[in-house]
């Protein structure tokens, strides 16, 4: 399923999703961020560039554990990384 606020990146990279990620980039001003809310990414536009610049910490009270939380996110972005660069937006990992 994808629209505005609920898309699923997964394997294989299928043409709906790399539709949605080539317009989502489109409509992100440079330097703008976008917060993936049920992971904790956040990444920011530069150029021609989607870089991700945080990662949401790790809190007691959430239903998973540290681990389970940093490979969870760490899914996530390989999953964004290669949607979005099937249409040609390079993506990086520049956190901690």
């Amino acid at each position: 399923m994808t629209d505005e606020f609920h898309v699923i990146f997964d394997d294989p990279v299928e043409d709906a999703m790399t539709d949605w990620s080539r317009d989502h980039f489109a409509r992100m001003k440079d330097g703008g961020t976008w917060a993936v809310k049920r992971s904790g990414l956040i990444f920011q536009r530069r150029g021609r560039t989607l870089v991700l610049t945080a990662r949401m910490p790790h809190d007691p009270n959430m239903p998973i554990n540290a681990e389970q939380l940093d490979v969870q996110q760490k899914r996530e972005y390989a999953n964004i990384k290669r949607h979005f660069e099937a249409v040609g937006i390079t993506v990086i990992w520049s956190t901690q």
